[in-house]
């Protein structure tokens, strides 16, 4: 018959008697549950954006959430303020490989614009912030493939509903 070492058995003996003694200290109290975590939809009506998710392609949809794109015509990550904003159909190839776009109209103030390149550059990966070139009419979007999220101004709960989508929506991609 072959001996369990000491050592073994005392740490054994240890852990059987961590929860009943845990449970003592904390009498008999189970941990609060995390409080439940809103809803996409629910953040981007509280900072009076709206939030659409598209079924299919076949929606139209200013500015796009999906389209046709160029393999070979793509766009980096990260901030286009003050440079020539990407191609629409770099753009597109970004959107559709999983990344969040950023979008501003020309009208956008100089303060909300600024707010919107911090955010962008506190976390650039998978993210592209550019002037719309497309007309759309809300003054903020932010898109990911099929989805789309539009704002009338930028503020601090707009900002924060953008990093939500951001967070939530980065790396919805096309099934290639």
């Amino acid at each position: 018959m072959q001996r369990i070492p000491v050592p073994i058995v005392v740490t054994l003996v240890v852990l059987l008697l961590a929860g009943p003694v845990g449970l003592l200290l904390t009498g008999g109290e189970r941990p609060a549950e995390a409080a439940p975590r809103a809803t996409l939809d629910e953040i981007a009506q509280k900072a009076g954006c709206t939030l659409t998710d598209f079924a299919d392609g076949s929606a139209a949809s200013n500015p796009r959430v999906t389209g046709r794109f160029i393999e070979r015509i793509w766009a980096a990550d990260g901030s286009y303020v003050g440079r020539r904003a990407p191609s629409p159909l770099a753009t597109i190839h970004a959107l559709l490989h999983g990344r969040v776009l950023f979008q501003y109209r020309r009208d956008l103030s100089r303060d909300e614009l600024r707010a919107l390149d911090r955010l962008t550059r506190r976390d650039p990966e998978g993210v592209l912030l550019f002037e719309n070139q497309t007309g759309m009419r809300p003054r903020v979007a932010a898109t990911a493939y099929l989805s789309r999220m539009t704002c009338p101004h930028v503020d601090r709960s707009v900002l924060g509903a953008l990093a939500a989508f951001r967070d939530r929506r980065r790396e919805f991609v096309q099934g290639f």
